[in-house]
């Protein structure tokens, strides 16, 4: 003979109520079905599980460990009911998004459309700064980032390879002529980044072609250099997703310098919230449709 859900309720009433009277009030039973109950339990594990002593009793070594599982068991159940519940109640509420600016126009036009439509209860306020939200202090509930973060009560699922090329404007290399390989960088203006934007590999990737370049500008922001090398100042290294959509731009060699990975993060205390949830899985769908356009793999037709 089995132990059954209903065995383990026996056992959790008699934790709860003290009493097999106040048992039997709980389950709404007679007080000799508890005792006919608790019995039949004892016998199918062959171990007495309380000491009776008048109206209270007390466990056994036998019967604590038994009101543990049963405790267990209990609350794995609860926390899969509450899981069901929330995906079947659909998502609502707020959910801020933290990303880089360059990330928000796609967004807003591409991905949130399609999310506010299939989930109209649901409301998110992307944050475009450049500055690192703390999810730990509710800065936002989910973050974009381009660098996997290091603290431990932090979730981070990749979303993302961004490629970077090499980008100028048209009348600058009609009038420099195009740089005939990496090294010759070093005979052009080039627009590189400040320190708060080399913590990637392809912020820096440039700096090691500066060399005795004519002029070097140096930016604080990925905007201001998108602006700088369409306004013929110089050659830059930005990220295809943009770059080969912006005007008066064009990849000055074939293939990327550099690939940067984005995660999708969030703090663990959120992991099973059904907003959350929604978004950061309509974020990933949306990585993973738009691969190519973040690889580089489908420029604007004005590349090298």
């Amino acid at each position: 003979m089995n132990l059954e859900w209903s065995d383990f309720k026996v056992l959790l009433a008699l934790a709860r109520a003290g009493s097999v009277a106040g048992a039997a009030r709980e389950l709404q039973v007679d007080n000799s079905t508890i005792s006919r109950r608790l019995a039949g339990l004892e016998d199918v594990v062959g171990a007495q599980l309380l000491v009776r002593g008048g109206r209270e009793f007390s466990w056994t070594p036998e019967g604590r460990a038994l009101l543990e599982a049963a405790e267990t068991t209990e609350a794995a159940a609860a926390a899969a009911l509450r899981t069901v519940r929330a995906s079947k109640a659909g998502a609502q509420g707020s959910v801020r998004v933290s990303v880089a600016p360059p990330f928000m126009p796609i967004l807003m036009r591409q991905m949130i459309p399609a999310l506010r439509q299939s989930h109209p209860l649901l409301s998110v306020e992307l944050i475009g700064a450049s500055k690192r939200a703390d999810l730990a202090k509710g800065d936002a509930d989910i973050a974009v980032r381009m660098a996997r973060p290091g603290e431990g009560d932090l979730v981070a699922r990749r979303a993302l390879d961004s490629a970077w090329f090499v980008y100028a404007a048209p009348t600058y290399l009609a009038t420099r002529g195009r740089p005939a390989d990496y090294g010759d960088l070093a005979r052009y203006d080039l627009v590189l980044y400040g320190e708060n934007l080399q913590s990637t590999r392809p912020t820096r990737w440039l700096e090691a072609y500066k060399g005795t370049a004519t002029m070097v500008a140096r930016v604080d922001s990925l905007e201001t250099a998108i602006q700088a090398a369409q306004a013929g100042a110089g050659i830059a290294v930005l990220p295809a997703f943009i770059a080969d959509t912006a005007p008066d731009l064009e990849r000055v060699f074939p293939v990327s310098v550099a690939v940067n990975v984005g995660w999708i993060v969030y703090h663990e205390s959120v992991r099973d919230t059904s907003r959350v949830r929604v978004v950061t899985d309509a974020l990933l769908a949306f990585f993973q449709t738009h691969e190519a356009m973040f690889l580089g793999g489908q420029p604007n037709g004005r590349s090298a």
